[in-house]
Formats: structure tokens, C-alpha cells, sequence
């Protein structure tokens, strides 16, 4: 970490050189808003008891100093002096917008992708396994744990070493078979075309794990593809198309069980510094809706692209899933499908919430 080496107080600001040459400057009152003393950081919750709001407008450092590891400010008006650790500045020294995702580098990949596994015993006995299992998931959008024991109270274990489970309108942690016991294609035996899940809530799953108990019959081949790849594709060879699916709202629902459930938000989804942060696609779950009649032709083109993209063998992950391989998957990025199948399968899992994920590894990183 570079140390601080001259402090220049200025009359909005405090511009601070560091010993590789970059310069900061910061704003008086942002020093005051960030101190870490008691009364202004609670040093249990970390959270903020200043009124901001009441600090005077036009506060100025009167003095700087650098006290062992902290910048230590006084102030011009009646302000208890600002305790600031130089470590923390530095965190800060580059003015960027804020985001909040946790910085893992992203893979992206077609189906020569060779499939990321974590051995089961590492994840449930080491924090280093989970790491590794929750890095590897958001690196290249999915993870199987393998050696799971085929159990419904195994894979619920496994689950609980990210968080708590999410509740959704089809429960907590679930098990279910082709009995079409919820109105989703799910729950047959058909195929299923390469989507995301819940794309008619507004808050959809970061986050979904996947365990085969049993499995006696053919078919039912696992399909995943990298969303973010298909966003890279149609930006390099479809500009006009990949804007129309980063800016039309698709509404979303789930009609059946008591529920009308909507939601609406572009099939790629970028964030307040023009980062894309989830792929949002699910042809079956589409609701009606009717744009311009130019417009709604050029959303069928782009959606026709898309699908044709997520439907190419070579962009395709495919794998049966057996007993023991819990698969672990990103819902804001992969697209995942199942071919259709005959026999018996017999499969459990559970949604995740992407903060809790997120959560989960930001604290083992």
C-alpha cells in the first residue's frame, strides 16, 4: 500500500500526495462525513451516526497531521477532530462511481468451457472451499460441487454454507419430479430451451443450486450458455439489435397457483456505470406486449438473434447431471435448459439472493 507523503490544505478540500506520485483530493466535509471516531462510526454496527446534515456548510481543516497509521484533522468551527485511518484512504484515492458487486474476475466461454467442480468436502469443510465454489461460480457463471451426497438433507446442507434460502412462489428448499405439481414447464418431461429464471420478479434470484437425486430413463441432457458471451456477440456483430435488448422492457409473468406475478426490465441490464450485471431472457415467461409497429419488429429481430445464438451447439455447456454433482449457478448471467427425457428424475435445489452470495464471498476474499 503507498504511504501518504505531503499534505496541501485547500479551501475545499484536503489534496493529498501519495509515494507513487497520484494525488487526491478530498472534499472537506467528506473527510468529516468518513471520521472513524465513535460518535460519528458505531465500532459494532460500522454504521454512520453523524447528522450530516448539520455539518456547516462551509467546513475547512484547520490543521492536518499524519499520527502513526491515521490522518488526524482539526476543524475551524466546533467539530471534534476526524480520525482518519490512512488505509482507508487509500481504498478511496481514485474518485470512481460507487458499485457495490463483488470484484471477481469474468470468464467468459462456449462449450469448449472445461467444467468448473469443487470437491464437496472442501466446501463443507473449509472457508477456503467455499471461496473457491462462490468464486468460480461468479467467474464463469456456474460451479458443480461433486461428491454430494445424494440426499435432499446433504444438498439443504450444502446450500446453508452460502445463506439462508429464498422463498419464492415455489417455496423454500424444494424437491420435485415431472408431476406438473406448480404450472411450469419445469415439472414435465419436455425440453427446455436455454432461460433464466424468474424473470417476472422484480428482484429474480441471483442465484440457483440444482441437485440430481435420481435419474433412470434417457435424455434429459443439462444445457448452460454464458448470457454475458451472447452480449459480447450481438455488441460486436449486432450493435443496433444489442441496444434494443439493452434498453426494451420485457415484461415477465407466472400465471397459475393463486398468482399473476409481473415484472419488466431489458433482456441485458446494465448498471448506473454502463457495466453489464445480469442477462434477463425467458421465452416462455414473455407477457404480451406491443410496441411501435417499427419497434416491435426490430425487438423480434434482436430476440431472434439472441435465441439463435443461445441455440448453437457451439455456445452450448452440455452434461447429464448425475446423483452427486450439485451445480451451483449465476441466474443474472447463464442461460440453462434441460432436453427433453424419458423415465424417472428426481431433482431438489433452492434459490439464493445474489447479495447473499455476494455477501457470503466479499468476507472469505
Amino acid at each position: 500500500m503507498p504511504s501518504i507523503a505531503t499534505l496541501s490544505p485547500g479551501d475545499l478540500s484536503l489534496e493529498v500526495t501519495w509515494s507513487d506520485g497520484v494525488t487526491s483530493r478530498y472534499p472537506w466535509l467528506w473527510l468529516r462525513d468518513h471520521a472513524h471516531d465513535e460518535d460519528t462510526l458505531h465500532p459494532v454496527t460500522q454504521q454512520r451516526q453523524l447528522f450530516t446534515a448539520r455539518v456547516p456548510r462551509g467546513l475547512r481543516g484547520l490543521s492536518t497531521e499524519l499520527v502513526g497509521d491515521d490522518l488526524v484533522v482539526t476543524w475551524d468551527v466546533l467539530e471534534p477532530p476526524s480520525c482518519l485511518p490512512v488505509a482507508f484512504l487509500a481504498r478511496y484515492r481514485l474518485p470512481r462511481a460507487a458499485r457495490a458487486a463483488v470484484d471477481v474476475p469474468v470468464t467468459l466461454w462456449n462449450s469448449s468451457l472445461a467444467t468448473p467442480t469443487v470437491e464437496y468436502a472442501a466446501v463443507m469443510n473449509t472457508e477456503a472451499g467455499v471461496a473457491q465454489w462462490l468464486g468460480r461460480t461468479l467467474q464463469y457463471g456456474f460451479c458443480i460441487v461433486t461428491g454430494t451426497p445424494a440426499t435432499a438433507g446433504a444438498t439443504e446442507e450444502l446450500i446453508h454454507r452460502v445463506g439462508y434460502v429464498r422463498e419464492t412462489i415455489f417455496g423454500g428448499f424444494w424437491e420435485f419430479t415431472a408431476d406438473l405439481a406448480k404450472a411450469d414447464t419445469a415439472y414435465t418431461t419436455l425440453e427446455l430451451r436455454g432461460h433464466t429464471d424468474s424473470t417476472y420478479s422484480n428482484d429474480a434470484p441471483g442465484c440457483q443450486l440444482l441437485h440430481c437425486l435420481l435419474f433412470e430413463g434417457t435424455g434429459g441432457e443439462s444445457t448452460m450458455v454464458d448470457g454475458f458471451a451472447i452480449a459480447r456477440r450481438m455488441e460486436a456483430e449486432a450493435p443496433e439489435l444489442f441496444e434494443v435488448l439493452s434498453t426494451v422492457a420485457v415484461p415477465g409473468q407466472y400465471l397459475g397457483d393463486g398468482s399473476h406475478l409481473m415484472a419488466a426490465r431489458p433482456v441485458f441490464r446494465h448498471d448506473h456505470t454502463g457495466r453489464l450485471v445480469q442477462v434477463s431472457f425467458n421465452n416462455y415467461d414473455r407477457a404480451p406486449f406491443l410496441l411501435d409497429e417499427a419497434d416491435m419488429v426490430e425487438f423480434y429481430d434482436a430476440i431472434r438473434l439472441f435465441d439463435e445464438i443461445a441455440n448453437e451447439p457451439t455456445m452450448q455447456w452440455r452434461h447429464v447431471l448425475q446423483p452427486g454433482e450439485a451445480m451451483l449457478f449465476d441466474n443474472w448471467r447463464v442461460l440453462h435448459g434441460r432436453a427433453a427425457y424419458s423415465g424417472v428424475r428426481r431433482m431438489c435445489g433452492a434459490y439464493l439472493n445474489r447479495e447473499d452470495v455476494e455477501s457470503r464471498l466479499r468476507q472469505l476474499l
